[in-house]
């Protein structure tokens, strides 16, 4: 009697027992070739043939909402699946696995993916949002959102690299220390809640912290993120850095120029010396901060 697509999915599954992480990733590739919301395959799997490989692969292949790099990823562990499978069952299974016909050019994930950027409408959604329900949170996605900074800068700053005054911060970048400016709007809501901030009386100086008054982790802002878009029916994939993308397009829409667009998100020039243009030259960024924010009119 053969074993059934559940006892040998889970034996390939138990192999990888060393690492949770793998076992969840296999488990979830093989998904997509086995349930009905994806490929659907319903046979057992002695009777896969190499032409319906063909077809899973074409299907997989065609998917808008997968990177390339994920699709390859659910391509490889289907086929590793395949091979674990006909070394237990030498005398059940054998099957041809394609691999010179595998092309994966012409897959949306060849190019970059078109980056889905916020519309001001689902700007204002989301941040209305967060300003009803927790105004800690709203504080941090209109800072993503107007200030376009990186998720792990943002968690990075410290209350005392806020400069109300001059309307910019200083955190940790990739590599140094990075700048970022902050509408005059924004400045009234981040003064109240930096008040409260210094009179907590605990050795964590970053400026956003959790309820257990520690550092957030990398996952919690894109959580919270996708949880107000369910609530909202925002049906993009909406992440962190889709704020950095999205204020990019905007200023590029509004004509700002590459090298004002650059130091603005602080790509780097060659040209751009850190410590003058925080200590020396912020006034004339702060006013091309103002002439280039696309969200000034928006009611956040």
């Amino acid at each position: 009697m053969s074993p059934t697509n559940q006892k040998l999915i889970e034996g390939y599954i138990a192999f990888y027992k060393h690492s949770k992480q793998s076992q969840d990733n296999r488990r979830s590739s093989l998904r997509y070739f086995f349930e009905k919301t994806h490929f659907g395959y319903s046979g057992h799997i002695f009777e896969i043939t190499t032409k319906l490989l063909k077809d899973y692969f074409i299907w997989l292949k065609n998917l808008e909402n997968l990177s390339i790099n994920t699709k390859k990823n659910k391509w490889t562990i289907l086929a590793s699946f395949l091979n674990y499978t006909m070394e237990d069952y030498p005398k059940d299974f054998l099957i041809k696995i394609p691999s010179k016909t595998i092309n994966w050019l012409g897959s949306n994930g060849n190019h970059k993916i078109i980056k889905q950027d916020l519309t001001n409408e689902e700007l204002e959604k989301i941040l209305n949002y967060f300003a009803e329900s927790n105004l800690k949170h709203y504080l941090i996605f209109r800072l993503l959102a107007e200030s376009g900074m990186r998720k792990g800068e943002l968690i990075s700053i410290k209350y005392p690299d806020v400069n109300l005054e001059k309307r910019y911060l200083i955190s940790n970048g990739k590599r140094d220390e990075v700048v970022y400016y902050f509408s005059i709007g924004f400045k009234i809501f981040l003064e109240n809640y930096l008040n409260s901030r210094k009179n907590l009386k605990i050795d964590v100086k970053n400026l956003f912290i959790t309820n257990r008054k520690t550092k957030y982790s990398n996952r919690a802002f894109n959580l919270l993120l996708k949880k107000a878009c369910v609530v909202l029916g925002i049906e993009k994939n909406i992440t962190c850095h889709t704020f950095r993308s999205t204020i990019n397009g905007k200023r590029y829409d509004m004509g700002c120029p590459s090298e004002t667009r650059k130091v603005l998100l602080n790509h780097k020039t060659g040209d751009v010396n850190m410590e003058s243009y925080i200590k020396k030259e912020y006034k004339r960024f702060i006013v091309l901060f103002d002439q280039y924010n696309p969200y000034k009119e928006l009611n956040i």
